[in-house]
């Protein structure tokens, strides 16, 4: 091969590469999944409905049962996909905080009773330079808590009182 078609190659290949990070920078190709390709956590598939029955979305979760899975969450996570998310079950309801510790891009955080009905959507920022997150704390009363990409319960239009069910199959 000589020198110029060499060149010509590894020209090609730059602008290949280029394109490919521009298009996971802008959203065209999803990034890969890191914490969710592991196996270490059960999986789920939530769906939420309203007050008729009527489906507002679903979304696939990992389950977060021990308290190893519960303090780590999605902190070890670079990236989550629109309609993933990551699910915190406890054995009663209570009143649970949510720091963003660590975390590299914002969520929404979901409180859900006992009843299975959503008691509160705070909404958490990603923590910005020189900041680990311990200070952007969410609170709110549940047995479980669903974390989701920030927006996405507004973007399918789903509010408090909405009921979520769990399908562990």
């Amino acid at each position: 091969m000589n020198r110029g078609r060499v060149l010509n190659v590894l020209f090609a290949l730059a602008v290949v590469a280029l394109a490919l990070t521009t298009a996971v920078a802008t959203g065209v190709v999803p990034p890969p999944a890191t914490l969710f390709d592991t196996g270490e956590y059960d999986h789920a598939e939530i769906m939420i409905t309203n007050n008729c029955s009527q489906e507002l979305g679903t979304v696939d979760v990992r389950i977060a049962e021990s308290r190893q899975q519960k303090i780590v969450g999605l902190s070890e996570t670079a990236t989550l996909r629109n309609g993933s998310g990551m699910l915190f079950p406890y054995d009663e309801s209570g009143d649970h905080t949510y720091v963003m510790r660590g975390m590299d891009f914002p969520l929404d955080i979901v409180f859900i009773g006992d009843d299975g009905r959503i008691n509160a959507i705070e909404s958490a920022p990603a923590p910005g330079p020189n900041q680990d997150g311990n200070d952007i704390q969410r609170t709110g009363t549940g047995k479980y808590v669903l974390e989701v990409p920030r927006g996405w319960m507004e973007s399918h239009g789903i509010d408090v009182g909405h009921r979520v069910t769990v399908d562990r199959s």
